[in-house]
């Protein structure tokens, strides 16, 4: 089973089973990023797409933990997120404006159709997309490496890292 997990509105049409706790279209698990509904083992390539820094810093390890846990022993894991010194930098040599660093460091991103609205306790949609971690490639690198095998970690897009990986035995 290949599993996206915060497949959000455009759900990677190379995994079976999409995951995200919004209710959204072609969405077929609503769940949390550290507690998911999958057996042991189950998993054989995962997905988080800017999803990790969603996370508060202090539930990093709890996630990966649950991660590991669903992917099975050689499993793929396809982890992207934006890297957060690259847009820091920018920032600071005014190569961006304060509303952009807002925007790439600190997320939310209010103007997509998923979060717009509210909650049905009154809460903004748009802040379950806010950033709660910043990562740079060494971060990224040692919170993943306490769980899983990296294989390969690079930039793309810019101002984005994605990381391989593989479920341990």
């Amino acid at each position: 089973m290949r599993v996206e997990i915060g497949a959000g509105e455009k759900p990677h049409p190379d995994y079976e089973i999409h995951v995200d706790m919004l209710a959204l279209p072609d969405v077929e698990v609503r769940a949390g990023v550290d507690r998911l509904p999958f057996a042991t083992d189950s998993v054989t390539a995962l997905r988080a797409n800017h999803v990790l820094e969603h996370q508060s810093y202090e539930l990093i390890g709890v996630t990966l933990r649950e991660w590991a846990r669903v992917l099975a022993p050689g499993g793929r894991l396809d982890i992207g997120v934006p890297d957060a010194r690259f847009v820091a930098e920018q920032w600071v040599r005014g190569e961006i404006d304060t509303a952009e660093a807002n925007h790439w460091i600190l997320g939310g991103h209010s103007e997509r159709a998923a979060h717009r609205g509210v909650d049905s306790r009154g809460v903004p949609l748009w802040i379950w997309n806010a950033h709660h971690t910043m990562f740079d490639a060494g971060s990224l690198r040692a919170a993943v490496e306490e769980f899983f095998d990296v294989d390969e970690l690079f930039t793309y897009d810019i101002r984005n890292l994605r990381l391989y990986g593989r479920g341990r035995a």
